[in-house]
């Protein structure tokens, strides 16, 4: 789903609202859809209300756009060539840099107090082929810096009044999903209620790739008022990432554990698993809890813990789910 306002800065939503407020009045608004004209209306109400010193409660929040993620630039020049590569972690980088010294040992080994071959360490190979002044190898170099992976990115529109979308809806959203076939601009793609899942063979590092992308989010059905959206992802029956606090699973080897053991295991297993903060003991009866839920899963008990304080307890906000999950 495209979303109109994601293409226009807050100040600029916020000034079409105040130009339909001040034309509701006007004939020409009387011949608007009726839905429009009621935005209209409300716009209007909205504007003499501020006016008047009195301000309707806030049903959305504008979010700044999220940081990019960091990336580690790395330029290696010699006299015939100069690259530069992006890499995950500064660790990477290093090690792709030491890799390319060690092939060109010969410029330097057994030269001044330099070895005859290069030390298993990567920093250190790095600084005895380049010198302490990085000018010991006639030109050549290297330059190691970090960067933040940009893209063009507005405000967000998040609802704090943040329902989601019911089983009526729902269906709804799922049918008039739209699938996006592969093609030169990049790998297939569905995309429901404005989250993209995109799921491919990547042929560079020889694994089925599954990738989401929650930017575009509908603002109006799946966005939760931290700008965050309720996510379960489910591979072969076995959850792998939760953040919806609904239904939270056990950590996948610690629910293998609790099923294989006896009632006398089971004890010792739960009580390290709530001193490692994989789980929560009730207050009230202290039965043990998975990490994410926020009520005791004790029949009969059901008692809600409302805030962390420490790794015995562990409170999130309750919220319904979005359920990503292939064929079985």
């Amino acid at each position: 789903m495209t979303v109109l306002a994601e293409r226009f800065r807050p100040s600029d939503i916020e000034s079409l609202v105040r130009i339909a407020g001040a034309l509701a009045p006007s004939l020409a608004a009387a011949e608007l859809p009726p839905q429009y004209r009621e935005l209209a209306q409300r716009a209007h109400a909205e504007i003499v209300a501020e006016a008047a010193g009195g301000r309707s409660p806030a049903v959305s929040a504008i979010l700044g756009p999220r940081p990019g993620q960091q990336v580690w630039m790395l330029r290696i020049w010699t006299r015939h060539e100069d690259t530069t590569a992006p890499y995950a972690t500064e660790g990477a980088a290093l090690a792709e840099l030491a890799t390319h010294v060690r092939g060109n040992w010969a410029n330097v080994g057994g030269q001044g107090d330099v070895p005859d071959e290069p030390p298993a360490d990567d920093a250190e190979a790095v600084d005895l082929y380049y010198g302490p002044d990085g000018d010991a190898v006639p030109d050549q170099g290297f330059e190691l810096y970090c960067e933040e992976i940009g893209r063009a990115q507005r405000s967000r529109i998040a609802p704090l009044n943040f329902v989601f979308p019911d089983a009526v809806t729902a269906e709804g959203l799922n049918r008039s999903a739209v699938f996006y076939a592969a093609d030169d601009q990049g790998p297939p793609c569905i995309e429901v209620a404005g989250v993209l899942v995109f799921g491919y063979l990547d042929a560079e590092d020889g694994v089925v790739r599954v990738s989401v992308h929650l930017d575009s989010a509908d603002p109006e059905h799946v966005v939760r008022p931290d700008g965050t959206v309720p996510l379960r992802v489910v591979v072969e029956d076995t959850v792998i990432l939760d953040d919806s606090n609904h239904y939270a699973p056990h950590p996948p080897v610690l629910e293998q554990l609790l099923d294989a053991a006896d009632p006398e295991q089971r004890a010792v297993i739960s009580s390290v698993a709530v001193s490692a903060g994989l789980m929560w003991s009730c207050p009230s009866c202290e039965w043990p809890n998975p990490r994410a839920t926020e009520r005791c899963e004790r029949p009969g008990c059901g008692r809600k813990v409302e805030a962390v304080t420490g790794p015995r307890t562990a409170a999130l906000a309750p919220a319904p789910v979005l359920v990503l999950e292939g064929p079985r």
